[in-house]
């Protein structure tokens, strides 16, 4: 554990500030330790270390006041291999100051008396209404799928002891982690945090791991080709689950853990012939410890599955399943790369991942911060600036495309009085990061179940359909506008003793996607965005859907299981086709006249013959060619970084044979006319050789 430095220092006072402006300005009930809790889920959930956490404070006492049981949430892995266990001890005070063996012993025991309790049976009398009523019944029903429980002890204060050593209750593995403030603020700063997974062969399985090393030395990796005995490779997924996967792959496959039928039957039937059959799996790492005579591996240090996955999940269900399957006569192959350089591990480790996975719709790279989309949006956050009114100065909403650059700006103004001239145009309220816009926008289009799955899953999807879409002043307008439904509705919805219900995550983006619905995307957008909120008549509505949704929620769910009936389509086809009793006048009063409609999004029309003769153009020139152009572009000093992020969009959508709307024609066109304009030759000898 590192000394305390003044940027963590920093983070922590800042972390604290933004959790007690939320709650004056949210005005939507809850303690701060629910708001902590919520905050380093979301970071949790952005970092791959857990997906769809849930905030869910529960805590019962005996008779005398002495607590029983605690967590402040949950999550369940697909799957239900891994259930989450979070536990939050929050002080809030002034000064970082530091937990202790008492202090861990007593936070982990409550979250592990809850599991006893849930195992044995003691919470089955738990009311309806109660935030754990949902994870309960739905533990209740998949409990035989559990292999592994995590209870994760998250924290504002340092912890400089390790976590309590592994351990099993009524046969699932239970593992100890804590998220102190410290690596909280490693996240932060870097995007990750996640302990790397490290396999020590010797302690773990009382051998080593032969292995043949690649001739080719190189500064960037090293490559290593092992047989893995699969009886070694099923015990380390029982450990570690999905976290064995590299997280992009993990979220792209919508990891299940599921049995490869063909892997089944031939460790079943022909167990000797499973190396001939497989593969093999493609991993990487961060260090290997290897013997003297370097032929054997002792231990690899941040080992992560890039590719192969199903194989390894499969042969432990196998095992798990079948009591016959013998794994003995049974190996894998594995290639192993041992990226040496830190700050090239995260580009290498997806080149390698994208490749090992060509199959993915959406590769690593589009999911990155530096997608063409994701500086549009920036670009114009920066530029667009709210409507002025009486007595309030014009805003701005500030759009995170890397997380940190809202407080990093801030932190280079010296001056206090400057500071807050710089808060007062960029609120914190406004305030959002990549995973905040892809709930907004796909609750409006009408894809709820996303959202509920987690904030990493619905940014996936909203990054499927992120090429097509243009990002021009309207639609920054209509997306801050999405953004105002949004957050006005988990406002009016509340958070603890005030609120609805206990499902605000799921009734939220539902009651955003049926509004749409029931408007026909009539909703007058241009007019939230002008006035930055809601009309009171309108957000009397909105709160009555709220209540009509959670009631919807509560009365439909199979077996009772909300949280996972919220996460399927089926759940949003039946809310579509059922009528509520709502204020259709009110609503109606909130949509676009026709004229009003068809002024906002009529587009100027080009003759039909002229736009053809711009799309012949741009797909003769090729994908060779607009990368010159944009080469060209570059050396001649014609192009921004808007202007070439634009070029790889074409580069993207020609690649995929995809359609290009109207306005990339227009706007592909005037960059063909740059260099039309200064560069004729160039240009004409681009489209005779394409």
């Amino acid at each position: 554990m590192s000394n305390t430095s003044s940027e963590l220092i920093h983070f922590r006072s800042t972390l604290l500030q933004d959790i007690a402006d939320e709650i004056e300005t949210d005005r939507s009930g809850g303690i701060r330790e629910e708001k902590f809790t919520t905050t380093i889920l979301n970071y949790l959930d952005e970092a791959g270390e857990t997906e769809g956490a849930v905030p869910c404070r529960e805590i019962r006492e005996n008779s005398i006041g002495n607590r029983i049981h605690k967590i402040n949430g949950y999550a369940f892995s697909e799957g239900y291999e891994t259930v989450d266990l979070f536990i939050t001890v929050f002080k809030g005070i002034t000064d970082i100051g530091r937990l202790y063996a008492e202090d861990i012993k007593t936070a982990t025991n409550l979250a592990t008396r809850f599991l006893q309790n849930l195992l044995s049976g003691k919470m089955e009398g738990v009311e309806e209404t109660a935030p754990v009523f949902d994870f309960v019944r739905t533990f209740r029903e998949i409990y035989r799928d559990i292999v592994r429980v995590n209870i994760y002890l998250l924290s504002d204060m340092q912890i400089p002891l390790e976590p309590p050593e592994q351990s099993e209750i009524n046969g699932i593995r239970v593992h100890y982690h804590i998220r102190d403030i410290e690596y909280i603020y490693r996240i932060y700063t870097s995007g990750t945090g996640k302990q790397a997974i490290e396999i020590d062969f010797i302690k773990k399985f009382s051998q080593t791991l032969p292995c043949l090393s690649g001739p080719e030395r190189n500064e960037d990796y090293e490559s290593y080709l092992c047989v893995i005995p699969a009886r070694m490779l099923a015990d380390i997924y029982a450990d570690h689950g999905a976290r064995l996967l590299e997280q992009n792959v993990r979220t792209f496959l919508q990891f299940r853990g599921n049995i490869n039928k063909g892997i089944r039957d031939t460790i079943l039937k022909e167990p000797h012939m499973f190396m001939a059959y497989n593969n093999g799996i493609s991993a990487t790492a961060e260090s290997v410890k290897l013997t003297d005579d370097k032929k054997s591996i002792l231990s690899i240090k941040d080992f992560q599955i890039v590719n192969g996955g199903q194989t390894t999940a499969s042969i432990f269900q196998t095992r798990r399943k079948y009591k016959t399957a013998d794994l003995n006569p049974v190996s894998v192959q594995v290639k192993l790369t041992v990226i040496k350089d830190p700050k090239k591990k995260p580009g290498i480790v997806s080149l390698i991942s994208r490749y090992a996975n060509t199959q993915n719709k959406v590769s690593e790279a589009d999911l990155s911060s530096n997608h063409p989309f994701h500086i549009e949006l920036e670009y114009l956050s920066r530029k667009i600036w709210t409507s002025a009114s009486p007595g309030k100065n014009q805003t701005r909403w500030y759009y995170e495309r890397a997380r940190g650059q809202y407080n990093d700006e801030l932190s280079q103004i010296d001056k206090a009085a400057q500071q807050k001239k710089w808060l007062d145009r960029n609120p914190k309220n406004q305030k959002f990061a990549k995973e905040d816009l892809a709930r907004f926008y796909i609750s409006w289009e009408m894809q709820p179940w996303w959202v509920v799955r987690g904030r990493q899953r619905s940014f996936v999807e909203f990054m499927k359909i992120a090429d097509d879409l243009d990002v021009t002043t309207a639609f920054y307008e209509d997306l801050i506008a999405k953004a105002i439904i949004f957050r006005t509705a988990e406002r009016l919805y509340g958070a603890g003793a005030k609120a609805i219900g206990d499902l605000r995550y799921m009734v939220v983006p539902y009651s955003v996607a049926w509004l749409r619905f029931v408007t026909n995307n009539r909703i007058n957008l241009l007019k939230i965005w002008k006035n930055q909120k809601l009309t009171t008549a309108f957000e009397k509505e909105l709160f009555r859907i709220l209540r009509i949704v959670d009631d919807f929620m509560r009365e439909t769910a199979p077996g009772g299981l909300i949280g996972e009936w919220a996460k399927k389509e089926e759940c949003w086809k039946q809310l579509k086709n059922r009528t509520f009793d709502t204020n259709f006048d009110t609503i109606k009063q909130a949509c676009y006249s026709e004229d009003e409609f068809k002024a906002r999004h009529d587009e100027v029309l080009i003759d039909e013959l002229k736009l053809q003769e711009i799309e012949h153009d741009l797909r003769k020139l090729g994908v060779d060619g607009w990368i010159k152009i944009d080469q060209l572009g570059k050396v001649l000093e014609r192009f921004s970084i808007r202007e070439s992020n634009f070029i790889w969009k074409i580069i993207n959508k020609l690649e995929k044979k995809g359609q290009f709307t109207n306005k990339e024609l227009k706007r592909a066109e005037l960059i063909m006319s740059i260099i039309r304009a200064d560069h004729s030759q160039i240009l004409r000898e681009l489209e005779s050789n394409p």
